[in-house]
C-alpha cells in the first residue's frame, strides 16, 4: 500500500552515506589518530578561526576575552610602531619601534597561551613568556624583516650616517651617478696599475656612486679620468694612464676604483 500521506525524509537514526570524495581524507584521519591531534582543541571562548587571528593580530586575544581597553591599547601601540619603524629605519627610533612591535605581539600570544593552558606557576609563566617572545621573533619577525630588506629597503651605516638602500633586481635600470650597495664575497689581492705595489680589496658590503656602465670607455691620465669623453676628477688608487672598456655585466663604482661583476644589489633611496 502506498503511503502518500507520509513525507519521505532521511532518518536521523542512520548516518549519511559516505560520498565519493570521502576517501581523499582517509590519510588525514590516519595522521590525526597517529599524532592524537583530535585531543587538541581551541582555547575556551575561541573558534579555530579566532585562534589563528589571535596569534597573528596583537591585542586580539585580550579583546576576545573581554579586556577590550588593554587589547585596543596594545593594538594602538603596534599600529603606531609600524610607521615609525619604516620611517626611521636603521636609526635608534626605528629599533625602539621594532622592539615595541615584538613585545606587543609576544604579550598577546603569551596571554592567549596562558588562558589556553590554565593556571600556571610563576616559573612556568616566565618560561612561557620567554618562549612566546622567542617564537614570535624567530618564526615571524626574522623572516619578515629579512624579506623586507631583500625586496623593499635595507639600512646601511656609512661613515656614521644611515643610508637606506632600495634593492634593485634589474641591472639594466642602473644609471651613472646612482649610489649603489654591492657585496664582495671574498677578499682579493692584485697588482696596482703601473706597478705601484699591491692592492688588497676586503670582502664585505661596499657603497659608492656608479662611474661607468657596461660598454663604456674609460681613459686615465695624471689629471683625471674620462668616461666616454666626459672628464672627471681622479679617485684614490686610479692609474695615471691607459684606458679600459667595461665588459658585459661589469660596472665601475666607488669612492675608490672597484669593478663589480653583478650590477648592484641596491640603489639609494634616501640618506640621513
Amino acid at each position: 500500500m502506498a503511503r502518500t500521506h507520509i513525507s519521505e525524509e532521511p532518518s536521523a537514526y542512520y548516518p549519511p552515506r559516505a560520498r565519493w570524495w570521502s576517501r581523499l581524507f582517509f590519510p588525514w584521519f590516519r595522521l590525526q589518530r597517529a599524532l592524537h591531534l583530535e585531543k587538541i582543541h581551541s582555547p575556551a571562548g575561541f573558534t579555530a578561526a579566532e585562534t589563528v587571528l589571535a596569534l597573528l593580530v596583537p591585542g586580539l586575544a585580550f579583546c576576545t576575552l573581554g579586556r577590550r581597553i588593554l587589547g585596543r591599547s596594545i593594538l594602538a601601540i603596534y599600529g603606531l610602531s609600524v610607521p615609525v619603524y619604516l620611517v626611521r629605519l636603521g636609526l635608534a627610533e626605528g629599533n625602539i619601534a621594532y622592539g615595541l612591535m615584538l613585545a606587543a605581539h609576544a604579550t598577546s600570544i603569551f596571554y592567549l597561551l596562558s588562558h589556553w593552558l590554565g593556571q600556571l606557576e610563576f616559573g612556568a609563566k616566565l618560561g612561557l613568556a620567554f618562549a612566546a617572545l622567542l617564537l614570535v621573533w624567530l618564526v615571524l619577525y626574522v623572516p619578515l624583516v629579512s624579506c623586507f630588506q631583500h625586496r623593499i629597503a635595507v639600512p646601511l651605516l656609512v661613515r656614521g650616517q644611515v643610508v637606506v638602500m632600495r634593492p634593485q633586481l634589474v641591472p639594466a635600470a642602473v644609471r651613472r651617478g646612482d649610489r649603489i650597495m654591492f657585496d664582495l664575497e671574498e677578499a682579493r689581492m692584485g697588482q696596482a696599475h703601473g706597478g705601484g705595489g699591491a692592492v688588497w680589496v676586503r670582502s664585505g658590503v661596499g657603497w659608492g656612486p656608479v662611474l661607468a656602465l657596461p660598454g663604456d670607455r674609460i681613459q686615465f691620465s695624471t689629471n683625471g679620468f674620462s668616461v666616454n669623453g666626459v672628464q672627471q676628477t681622479n679617485l684614490a688608487h686610479m692609474p695615471m694612464g691607459g684606458e679600459l672598456v667595461m665588459a658585459t655585466n661589469r660596472w665601475l663604482s666607488g669612492r675608490s676604483l672597484v669593478s663589480i661583476r653583478m650590477a648592484t644589489s641596491a640603489r639609494e633611496t634616501s640618506r640621513r
